[in-house]
């Protein structure tokens, strides 16, 4: 019995003896090994786009506890156990674990030893960690990967929403306005409202909201905007500045305040504008008839274009800005519509704004013609909306026939757009039949209302 006891030792002695190998030999031996594998809190700025095509970036923190990781010593690789959602951040991971010996972290032709819990390291991609044996020796390589969930722009699901939406009229204009206010702890909070301008039944502008808690469950009651001397024109309502902008008949401009949430409206400017056309953040742009202007201040207006104004876009007027990735002190500006001197395609104009230079004149917008060659411009559609997210336009409407023809993509621009005939569809039962509809982006859900009261919320995933 001894000298069976003894072989078991010296077998397993021999063993420890050869298995941290040099180099390129399979390694199993904990002397030059990890042992455990995990990651602290992993803390992520998720970027919103809202609906003037600015950007509010959102913390969003998921526990390190709640990572679990795989380790397979013949193998050699470290992966999450399940995915992570895809907007994790993964450029500063801070690793916790446990090894025999030293760990390394591999970058091409760098290496810089590890500490547990202290030094953070970039894993948006696949990346080696070495561990030497405490004589450096012998060595063991682990591939580390982090698998995340597929694009959040796979699929909607759509869903009906039960809501008491009052809304009687065809044509109706629907965008969220993101607002921040102070919490009982004094910190910023972000609080964004769906509104849907229509006319009610004897022709008078009116107005809902719902908030993004009640998820369009819950609208105020449709409310007659007052203040204006003329009669607000809905269509026409811009928003500049986390406010509230339009136009009346009479061709003045006026302002509602996130307080007055589009009920009640100020006059700003006597300037006669036959259009209200876009907002960069700085400057809002209107058309007088003659001439596309801009103004700060709301008493001077300045020119900045009086080219291709035929085509310049009279109805569905959309608008969206973002700052330049490559100088975060350019503005990129962009507007698209629809026009009666362009049946075939809807058109897009082009700006940038320098906000270095304020006090001089904006640089002048630019129509981005379509040519002939180009099958895939934008379609022109009756009553279209448009969205932004994640560097993409969406725009749904009615066709010639009145029906909804889907949604269309463009990933430059609006220059060219494509039909989503698969992956992103409208509701089955969003029938154009029963009215017009209109569709805005709350954080990453679509809502699409329609004439009736009737609500879908698409859920991207």
């Amino acid at each position: 019995m001894n000298s069976y006891i003894k072989s078991i030792f010296a077998f397993f002695g021999i063993l420890l003896m050869v298995s941290c190998s040099k180099s390129n030999e399979t390694e199993t031996s904990p002397y030059c090994g990890i042992i455990s594998f995990g990651v602290s809190s992993i803390v992520s700025y998720v970027p919103y786009n809202t609906s003037s095509g600015g950007t509010v970036l959102q913390k969003k923190t998921v526990d390190g506890s709640s990572i679990l990781f795989n380790i397979d010593q013949q193998e050699n690789t470290i992966r999450t156990a399940n995915p992570l959602p895809n907007w994790i951040d993964l450029t500063k991971v801070v690793p916790t674990f446990s090894c025999y010996g030293s760990l390394f972290y591999i970058n091409g032709e760098t290496m810089r030893q590890v500490t547990s819990g202290t030094d953070s390291l970039d894993f948006t991609v696949p990346h080696t960690l070495r561990c030497y044996s405490s004589d450096g020796l012998y060595q063991k390589e682990y591939l580390v990967t982090f698998d995340k969930n597929p694009d959040v722009q796979d699929t909607i699901l759509w869903e009906s929403v039960a809501t008491n939406l009052n809304l009687d009229d065809d044509d109706h204009k629907s965008l969220v306005v993101t607002a921040t206010y102070k919490d009982i702890t004094g910190a910023d909070s972000l609080v964004r409202r769906i509104f849907v301008f229509s006319n009610n039944g004897s022709g008078q502008p009116q107005v809902t909201s719902t908030t993004e808690r009640s998820q369009a469950t819950t609208w105020t009651n449709p409310t007659v905007l007052t203040g204006a001397d003329g009669t607000i024109d809905f269509n026409t309502v811009t928003l500049h500045k986390g406010e509230l902008y339009a136009l009346d008949d009479q061709n003045k401009l006026y302002k509602s305040t996130e307080a007055e949430k589009g009920l009640t409206w100020t006059k700003v400017a006597n300037t006669d504008l036959t259009r209200l056309l876009a907002s960069d953040g700085v400057y809002l742009y209107g058309y007088n008839g003659t001439k596309v202007l801009s103004t700060k201040d709301y008493m001077t207006w300045n020119e900045v274009g009086d080219k291709s104004l035929d085509m310049l876009p009279q109805t569905d007027i959309y608008n969206f800005y973002r700052t330049s990735y490559t100088n975060n002190k350019i503005i990129i500006v962009m507007m698209g519509g629809m026009t009666s001197n362009n049946t075939g395609n809807g058109v897009t104009w082009y700006k940038t704004t320098d906000t270095e230079e304020e006090d001089e004149d904006p640089d002048p917008w630019d129509y981005m013609g379509v040519s002939d060659e180009n099958a895939y411009g934008c379609p022109y559609l009756q009553e279209a909306s448009t969205v932004w997210l994640d560097d993409k336009l969406y725009m749904m409407g009615r066709d010639t026939d009145g029906k909804f023809a889907g949604i269309y993509r463009s990933e430059d621009n609006g220059i060219s757009w494509h039909l989503q005939n698969t992956k992103w569809r409208l509701p089955a039962a969003l029938d154009g039949n029963n009215g017009g509809a209109s569709m805005v982006l709350l954080g990453n859900v679509l809502y699409v209302m329609q004439k009736g009261g009737k609500v879908w919320r698409g859920t991207i995933k």
